[in-house]
């Protein structure tokens, strides 16, 4: 297996059990309810602290990366979100156990700008390679209702983070086996700053980050509450006993969608106009939420399964533009800004709607989510405008 390969299989590997760590609560929520005799915004609170930890560490996290080997901080986050994942098991209290959910989330939040920079120095094919990294970690994401509720059926709510912290342990050992002695730079493939260009392009940056973090508040607040949404609104088929295995599996069955999502998005953005494809995922999103806001049975399923597609078909695209957007030097502070914004901006949807949850019922976390998918897609709009503009003023450097 060449380095190429080895490099992509344990990041593909890694970001597939960033996301099983990220995705335990939701599922378990109604046994956590009755774990700690607490309520959905208390739990909404906890998976928020786990968010913001996730988005708060990822900006010196992408710093870091542009300055040592994201390798070592890979291995750095698989060696402690493993064990801290066995250690949140053994605790019985709330604030213990939120406390720990947290430091969990810090240390997730180193994976995604060193991965992404290890990959964007060292992998020729960007947009195939985030593609492929994309559909792992989106498999993690539909997993991870699934797994983690069928694991506590069989014992209870703490095996789920006793075996996801044991793949940490185990894909630590395996990157032990990769030793990079230094970091490859690829020629890029997107033309530098000349005198006749504009360099980096801030007003594009800023409206990309808009988007991204708008992104983000649906993913939390979708991923969160979609998997006791669906156990409570759509009617349960024959052999399932409880609205939390019911819910976790057709979630996960939704969610799988979103790995299909992730590599047409791959596949196409190296040929496609990424601004185009960004755009026109986020209009479908919409669309498809709207379809959870005001859907029963069948249309909640289907919705589900076209915001999983949509809304990760959007990864590897801006995974790619921001490749193009910055300088190689400046990869790792882009996308440590990029997963701040997202994860950590995208925290506040998990109490958020677990407030709304409470007060007005699990539907109305849906039409936030929409009146969020609705700026973002504003966002994307005015980067397009951005983009068309700057082309004809530097039409042969932008």
């Amino acid at each position: 297996m060449n380095n190429e390969k080895r490099i992509l299989t344990l990041t593909a590997g890694s970001h597939n059990l960033v996301h099983l760590f990220e995705g335990i609560l939701p599922p378990l929520i109604p046994l956590l309810l009755i774990q700690f005799q607490t309520d959905y915004f208390h739990l909404g609170l906890a998976v928020s602290v786990f968010s913001i930890a996730f988005g708060a560490g990822a900006f010196p996290a992408g710093m870091i990366s542009d300055r040592m080997p994201p390798l070592q901080l890979i291995r750095l986050f698989l060696i402690g979100a493993g064990i801290t994942s066995m250690l949140i098991a053994l605790i019985p209290t709330y604030a213990v156990f939120v406390i720990l959910v947290g430091i969990s989330g810090l240390l997730c939040s180193i994976y995604h700008p060193a991965s992404n920079t290890l990959i964007s120095h060292t992998i020729a094919l960007k947009g195939r390679a985030f593609g492929i990294h994309g559909i792992a970690g989106s498999l993690g994401v539909a997993l991870a209702p699934g797994l983690s509720a069928w694991l506590a059926a069989i014992s209870s709510w703490r095996l789920p983070y006793i075996i996801y912290g044991i793949l940490g342990l185990l894909l630590t050992a395996y990157s032990l086996t990769l030793h990079l002695s230094h970091t490859i730079h690829p020629p890029s493939s997107h033309p530098k700053a000349t005198p006749s260009s504009p360099g980096i392009d801030m007003v594009r940056l800023l409206l990309f980050y808009g988007s991204a973090a708008c992104l983000g508040l649906t993913y939390r607040g979708i991923t969160t509450f979609l998997p006791v949404y669906i156990g409570l609104r759509v009617d349960m088929a024959s052999g399932f006993t409880n609205a939390v295995t019911w819910g976790g599996t057709m979630a996960t069955a939704a969610l799988l969608f979103g790995a299909l999502g992730q590599y047409i998005g791959g596949r196409l953005v190296d040929r496609i106009s990424p601004e185009w494809m960004y755009l026109i995922s986020i209009a479908a999103g919409v669309l498809a939420v709207i379809g959870l806001s005001i859907g029963t049975n069948l249309t909640i399923i289907v919705s589900a399964i076209l915001y999983a597609f949509f809304y990760f078909a959007t990864q590897p695209i801006q995974n790619y533009m921001l490749s193009r957007y910055l300088p190689d030097h400046r990869h790792g502070i882009g996308y440590g800004i990029h997963f701040c914004l997202t994860f950590g901006v995208g925290a506040v949807a998990a109490a958020v709607s677990g407030y709304l949850a409470d007060r007005f019922g699990l539907q109305s976390v849906f039409f936030f989510m929409t009146g969020c998918f609705l700026i973002s897609l504003l966002f994307s709009i005015l980067l397009q405008l951005r983009v068309q503009k700057m082309s004809r003023l530097f039409p042969p450097d932008f």
